[in-house]
């Protein structure tokens, strides 16, 4: 898998989603999202969003999620508690450059996978981040199939 910068991504095959409270941008291994202004991401929120995400991917295909978080809105840190039980949703950068944001980020952390959900100041840096889990995920899969 060759890493692609956020420049280069627009580029490629992408798909871009509106749904009613943001617009995701759907590439071949991740999925870039960006929350709309004001909203409380919740359950039914989430729900939505992995229904689309399943849609457009299958269910057994490796993915990332970026969350550039240029807008204010709250996120309810439970909803990682149903995203850790998405086996095909490896791995979760957030890009977040405001100090405040962070903290919520360190307790959203604590109801994903371990280490699979970390912050970023830098989308590019998110993104390496994200492409390089998301190949060691694809490998171990293959692995795992190969010892089976």
């Amino acid at each position: 898998m060759k890493i692609l910068l956020l420049h280069q991504l627009k580029i490629g095959n992408m798909k871009t989603v509106d749904l009613d409270f943001g617009r995701f941008e759907f590439y071949p291994d991740l999925v870039i999202g960006t929350i709309n202004e004001g909203v409380h991401f919740n359950k039914i929120l989430n729900e939505t969003l992995r229904n689309n995400i399943v849609y457009h991917y299958g269910v057994h295909h490796p993915i990332g999620y970026i969350s550039v978080r240029e807008n204010n809105y709250s996120v309810d840190p439970m909803i990682h508690l149903e995203n850790k039980k998405f086996d095909n949703l490896c791995i979760v950068a957030i890009v977040e450059n405001r100090i405040y944001g962070m903290s919520s980020i360190a307790l959203e952390a604590k109801f994903f996978k371990p280490g699979k959900l970390k912050s970023f100041i830098s989308p590019e840096d998110a993104l390496i981040w994200t492409n390089k889990q998301i190949e060691n995920s694809i490998r171990n899969k293959e692995l795992k199939y190969q010892l089976v």
